[in-house]
């Protein structure tokens, strides 16, 4: 036999199961395990063994009153079996439980006359906290006053409070709750023994660690700013409760039940309280009693698939979890402001609903009521038994921004000012507001594929899950608004293996087809870009500009860099190429290929307007001369029958001087007109606007310099030029 058998066995006292009790093998085999589990317990927490019992203990059936299910001295232990010769698993559950008071009572002497530290121990080490917590809700501070008003703790009642608060003390990944730990060491005598109080259970550690705070852009899903660990979870208090009234389309007008103290949640309310008021007012009571009546509203209906995505480790199983009155489920400052970036692409109408909050709801009559108000905001407190706050959640969600802050040790209401201190800062983040574009105009949905892991397209019933892996775009763009929570869309277009980062949301807008002018032939690939596209992105102006910078001159910097940047987030702005409809990402020289990562000084820039209307053309521009040759009649094609010769007026960019021979009856004379340039330039491809056309039989070869247009901002040019942004956009757009 090992020494550590040999030391087990010491530990354990002599056990024996008087007759009557049967079947008395298993009964002791019972006990055996107990005691070890127990000596097991005291090991590592007071750091030491348990001395060895000194008096043996004798088990005993006894007929106990009801409701009495086990009663112990020193040395003996009294059980109520339930059927002759059946030792069930409730009844070992009773063994346990006077056994951990005969273990106290020989190795733990200072604490015999500790009524409620002993049933303390017991209700934990027994197993029995859970069975107590079932049934309907009870808040601490009931509990605490079950307790403190209790004359016997060997009671239903009492015990059912004080595992109550027992299980607020416990952490996840305790054995024993800390306020029953931390006394063992005690046991040795050498400290003085203090009895445990009621109020010791409600003073509980704080779980919210560090302030934290998180600024999110909703478009995007960026991270603009943020402090303190915002990836660590923590108890959320009544933050969700939004979520649980956007679950349901069927929201019951419920009576308050006057004296209960979760219904104590406004000054006077309505004979009956409907689900917006009791979201404003963070009225617990409300949520009780819709879960009592309609069970299963708890678990979040669409959007707990969205709360389990962002890391909760399970749905709630009880409405008291689901509105933070139990601090056994947590959530990150970071997964709360993703939740709530989804929140209001889903549901407006809630965070419409939450805007009133500031008013009439729990931020009413405070001195930064009406900035509040401005804003949907929610609140949510994490107390102690003794309704002391442990932690304040302070959610905002503003147009352009999700704002998420923790704050340890105080209620909401205490930090409205640093709130709103987020609040200004994220409105000094420039350019952030939200840009649209249509994406993969010469393609089509069918032809991309799109991943997101934690990605949701917004339905008429809730959030929809997306696949994790690829998938093709076309099959989730029907669904509803797609939205990746915490990481951009990759997008893959054909022939290629890696993905282009879209930081945004994609929606469905199919346009009208494209109908040519008479007589005009068009390819499938001009028909598709021309009629735009049916997906719709959308992310922040600056995104979208840096997007556009990295794909037509990644290696622009400086003042021509600003220039351009306010040139590209003037043209988002105008519709004049695509009537209602947003501009495309693959026309009139403004590419999109995706978002990418932007500065500060790319934003300050584009904090300064152009005061002009309607697009403004740019091209790469520069000095290197080209010749290419083309077939006449694709040059008639675009310019018309007749041509005698074609030249760039000079002095004015992007004009063309025509000369056609007409013939009229007997008279053959030369007409001279003027066109735009983009009429030769774009259907024959050449890489800018002609300087000159040479005709050689059936083809005509032309000559110019540099690439593009040749309208507005030549890039090339405004990089030699020296000049700041002003005087480059003056010249350019006289």
């Amino acid at each position: 036999m090992t020494a550590l058998a040999l030391l087990l066995l010491a530990a354990v006292p002599r056990l024996s199961v008087a007759p009557g009790l049967e079947p008395a093998f298993e009964v002791q085999r019972a006990a055996v395990a107990s005691w070890e589990a127990l000596d097991g317990l005291f090991l590592t927490h007071a750091s030491r063994p348990a001395p060895a019992p000194k008096v043996a203990i004798v088990i005993e059936k006894s007929r106990l009153e009801p409701g009495r299910a086990g009663q112990s001295e020193l040395g003996r232990v009294f059980l109520r079996q339930q059927a002759p010769n059946a030792f069930t698993a409730i009844e070992k559950q009773w063994l346990a439980h006077e056994l951990a008071h005969q273990f106290l009572l020989q190795s733990c002497a200072p604490a015999t006359d500790d009524a409620l530290f002993h049933e303390a121990f017991a209700i934990t080490t027994a197993g029995e906290l859970e069975a107590w917590r079932e049934g309907d809700y009870q808040s601490m501070s009931d509990a605490v006053k079950v307790l403190k008003g209790a004359s016997s703790l060997d009671t239903p009642k009492a015990r059912r409070a004080l595992a109550r608060l027992l299980v607020e003390t416990l952490g996840p990944n305790d054995r024993l709750p800390r306020v029953i730990a931390q006394r063992l060491p005690a046991c040795d005598g050498a400290t003085k023994w203090t009895k445990l109080s009621v109020d010791e259970l409600t003073v509980l550690d704080s779980p919210a660690g560090d302030t934290a705070f998180v600024i999110m852009s909703r478009h995007s899903g960026e991270v603009l700013a943020s402090g303190g660990d915002v990836s660590r979870a923590r108890p959320f208090g009544s933050t969700l409760k939004p979520f649980l009234y956007a679950s349901s389309t069927s929201l019951p007008e419920l009576p308050p039940r006057i004296g209960d103290q979760e219904w104590a949640c406004g000054d006077v309310l309505p004979a009956k309280l409907r689900g917006a008021e009791a979201v404003l007012l963070s009225c617990n009571g409300w949520f009780l009693d819709w879960a009592a009546a309609q069970p299963g509203v708890e678990r979040f209906g669409a959007w707990g698939t969205v709360f389990l995505a962002l890391g909760l480790a399970r749905l709630p199983e009880h409405m008291s979890e689901a509105i933070g009155l139990r601090s056994t489920l947590s959530l990150s400052p970071l997964a709360m402001a993703a939740a709530y970036r989804l929140l209001a692409e889903a549901r407006p109408d809630v965070i419409a609903m939450m805007r009133r909050n500031g008013k009439e709801g729990t931020l009413a009559k405070l001195p930064d009521s009406e900035r509040l108000a401005q804003l949907g905001t929610k609140t949510g407190t994490v107390r102690d038994g003794a309704s002391r706050p442990l932690a304040g959640w302070l959610v905002g969600v503003m147009d352009d921004f999700v704002i998420v802050q923790v704050m340890p040790g105080r209620a909401p209401r205490q930090f409205t000012s640093d709130f709103l201190a987020l609040v200004d800062r994220a409105k000094g983040f420039k350019a952030r507001d939200a840009v649209e574009v249509q994406v993969f105009s010469l393609l089509t949905p069918a032809q991309l594929d799109v991943r997101c892991e934690r990605g949701f397209a917004v339905t008429p019933a809730g959030p929809e899950p997306l696949s994790g892996d690829w998938s093709r775009l076309a099959d989730a763009l029907p669904k509803g608004r797609l939205v990746c929570l915490t990481t951009p869309f990759e997008i893959r277009i054909p022939k290629t293996t890696e993905g282009r980062a879209y930081a945004g949301t994609f929606r469905r807008d199919p346009p009208a087809p494209y109908v040519p002018p008479q007589g005009m032939t068009v390819s499938e690939k001009e028909r598709r870009a021309r009629t735009g596209s049916e997906a719709i992105f959308r992310t922040t102006r600056l995104l979208y500009v840096t997007g556009v910078l990295a794909s037509e001159d990644a290696t622009i910097v400086g003042e021509p860099r600003a220039a351009l940047a306010r040139v590209i987030s003037h043209n988002a702005g105008t519709h004049e190429r695509h009537g209602s409809r947003p501009v495309c990402d693959t026309t009139h020289c403004q590419v999109f290929l995706g978002t990418t990562r932007a500065g500060e000084s790319d934003a300050e820039s584009l904090s300064r307007p152009i005061a002009k209307k309607g697009w403004l053309p740019f091209s790469r521009g520069g000095d290197e001369p080209w010749t290419q040759t083309r077939p006449r009649k694709d040059v008639e094609k675009a310019l018309g029958l007749g041509l005698a010769s074609v030249s760039r007026l000079e002095g004015k960019d992007g004009l063309l001087r025509i000369v056609r021979t007409v013939t009229e009856g007997a008279a053959t004379y030369e007409d001279v007109e003027q066109t735009l340039c983009e009429d030769l330039r774009a259907p024959l491809k050449l890489p800018s606007c002609p300087t000159s056309a040479t005709w050689t039989g059936t083809s005509v070869e032309f000559s110019g310099v540099g690439k593009g247009h040749g309208l507005g901002l030549d890039v090339e040019a405004a990089r030699r030029s020296g000049d700041d942004q002003d005087t480059i956009l003056r010249k350019a757009y006289p």
